[in-house]
């Protein structure tokens, strides 16, 4: 769990105050994680093994599914932030958190990143099954 909690907080230097502290107590860090890690691997192991095709075989495109994929990861983050923040703050009885829409999209992009970088080493792991897009994206 600290782990997980290092990777969205950067190591404390994006730590969001009340959000950080309440998405780490409400347990949600870990949900978002798994669906950070899953989704852009999926979606590689799709490109390179179930496609597989040579319209497929560019950089650009592989660029744009994978920031296309990242930014799905980043909204359901958010959706899954927001109701495991208000959950949370239901069951605590907690009036009073200070969590701004800043902190939402802060940890939106946190998201993102971390997305293409997951996208970037499952490709990086896949292409070698691929027969035509092998070269995509180096």
């Amino acid at each position: 769990m600290e782990l997980i909690t290092n990777l969205f907080e950067l190591w404390d230097a994006a730590y969001l105050g009340d959000f950080s502290k309440y998405m780490y107590a409400a347990d949600g860090y870990s949900s978002v994680f798994y669906v950070m890690l899953l989704l852009p691997v999926a979606v590689a192991f799709v490109y390179y093994i179930v496609l597989d095709h040579i319209l497929l075989a560019r950089t650009g495109k592989w660029a744009l599914t994978g920031a296309l994929t990242s930014v799905v990861a980043a909204v359901v983050a958010m959706v899954i932030a927001r109701a495991k923040l208000e959950d949370y703050a239901f069951r605590e009885n907690i009036y009073d958190a200070e969590i701004v829409t800043s902190d939402y999209i802060t940890f939106a992009v946190i998201v993102f990143a971390w997305a293409f970088i997951f996208y970037i080493i499952a490709s990086l792991l896949f292409k070698s099954f691929s027969s035509r897009c092998r070269n995509v994206p180096f």
